[in-house]
């Protein structure tokens, strides 16, 4: 089967479609999937993209008995042998490629919201680390704001330190290729890891 995936690009929509509502955002569906499209959302009072991302079944309609539902059924589905309805396989195929598309932008949206507000309440990390090395022992030290760690290992060993000042820190060199690797854990839970 055919993935849609490959269709929707959300570069198309307005930047401001989550604040389209009545005129503005029946046009916007017009554009996009039709007028049969504008219709079914008139007729249940979908005025907004919330609204619409909210609705469980948009089609629910169709399965509906009501003498003010029948011009709309019978010009926009059709009528089985056991007498319900079906919407026409065209609107809902543009029906539901405007709900993917738009539910794609809103999941979008919410991981750039969620990414900007973590970067905004993550603190500059203030930490440095020297390391040296010889031929028979390692030398390194752990700064920070508040104190200053330093040990020194022959070259067999790996240094593991365990360091909690406001963070949680830890270090481990292997000596033996001179490399070490840095987690600084503050307290907003943010990680950086760094290797020389």
């Amino acid at each position: 089967m055919f993935q849609t995936e490959a269709l929707i690009d959300t570069s198309i929509l307005p930047s401001d479609i989550m604040l389209l509502r009545d005129v503005k955002f029946f046009d916007f569906v017009r554009k996009e999937a039709g007028d049969a499209a504008v219709e079914l959302f008139e007729i249940q009072s979908i005025n907004c993209v919330k609204s619409l991302l909210m609705t469980a079944d948009v089609y629910c309609i169709m399965n509906l008995k009501s003498k003010a539902l029948d011009c709309f059924k019978n010009k926009h589905g059709f009528m089985l042998d056991d007498d319900t309805f079906i919407i026409k396989i065209g609107i809902k195929g543009n029906v539901d490629y405007l709900i993917d598309l738009l539910k794609q932008k809103c999941t979008a949206d919410a991981k750039l919201t969620k990414s900007s507000k973590r970067n905004q309440s993550s603190p500059p990390l203030d930490r440095t680390i020297n390391i040296s090395s010889t031929t028979t022992e390692s030398t390194m030290s752990v700064l920070s704001s508040n104190s200053s760690n330093v040990v020194t290992s022959k070259k067999s060993d790996i240094i593991d330190i365990s360091h909690s000042l406001d963070d949680d820190f830890s270090l481990q060199v292997d000596p033996l290729t001179v490399k070490a690797s840095v987690t600084i854990t503050p307290k907003t839970n943010t990680a950086a890891t760094s290797t020389n």
